[in-house]
């Protein structure tokens, strides 16, 4: 793994959130913008790995509990989706690359668009199971008290705000034919605001992050509960 510092690293990966959202808005930006932000995206993605590289070569090594199993599959169903986005983008490609003559048919726009979507929805599980290293770097960058009830309260308050836009925009974005029914054509109409468009994606990955940082969280308190008790019937059977 390069010598980059925490910080660092997840500006990269907040870059690489926005140049994927901005990869999604293919209405908004046209074809040739469209591949651009995808080779982009793809550099990212290639130096996201190269940075962690120590990860995939710990695969094999070590001992899978619970959270590192969720983690690891995680990974890999995010990693097999966006190589197949990367991949059938070359295929549908007209400018940078030129293969769209070859690969005719809906077939390579559907795989696209799917693991497109779905790429999305890993995204945020990927980003919700490592949410208290970000937050950690967060308040370390910050300085903030984070633990104060209004920052308690603020926290949740977020965390329904982002619970209910993301509902909203998955059925605003049909997210359900995105995923399951392999559509081709996207679609946002030209009067809603951009930014809207950045929003209501941020927020679908952000329910799923939400859910995985909870699971997250009751796998750990299960464990402790589990080792307090473990503890506490060998107390029990050291003292009879």
């Amino acid at each position: 793994m390069f010598p980059f510092p925490l910080t660092a690293r997840l500006c990269l990966d907040a870059l690489m959130a926005v140049s994927f959202v901005s990869g999604l808005a293919f209405r908004a930006t046209g074809r040739a913008p469209h591949e651009w932000i995808g080779v982009g995206f793809a550099v990212l993605l290639g130096l996201h790995l190269a940075i962690n590289w120590r990860w995939c070569k710990a695969l094999f090594l070590g001992r899978y509990g619970a959270r590192r199993i969720l983690n690891t599959m995680t990974n890999m169903v995010l990693l097999v989706s966006v190589i197949l986005l990367c991949v059938t983008g070359i295929m549908n490609s007209r400018h940078i690359f030129g293969f769209s003559r070859y690969f005719e048919g809906e077939t390579p726009r559907r795989l696209h668009s799917v693991s497109a979507y779905w790429s999305l929805i890993f995204i945020g599980i990927h980003t919700g199971l490592h949410w208290e290293t970000i937050m950690g770097a967060f308040r370390r960058a910050t300085g903030g008290d984070w633990q104060s009830r209004s920052a308690s309260i603020g926290s949740k308050l977020a965390v329904l705000l982002v619970v209910l836009g993301g509902v909203w925009a998955s059925c605003d974005r049909a997210m359900g034919a995105k995923l399951f029914l392999g559509f081709a054509f996207d679609f946002w109409e030209p009067g809603r605001p951009l930014a809207l468009f950045y929003v209501a994606n941020f927020a679908i990955a952000g329910v799923y992050a939400i859910a995985a940082h909870y699971l997250l969280w009751t796998i750990k308190r299960m464990n402790e509960s589990s080792r307090w008790c473990g503890s506490k019937r060998l107390k029990k059977v050291e003292t009879v």
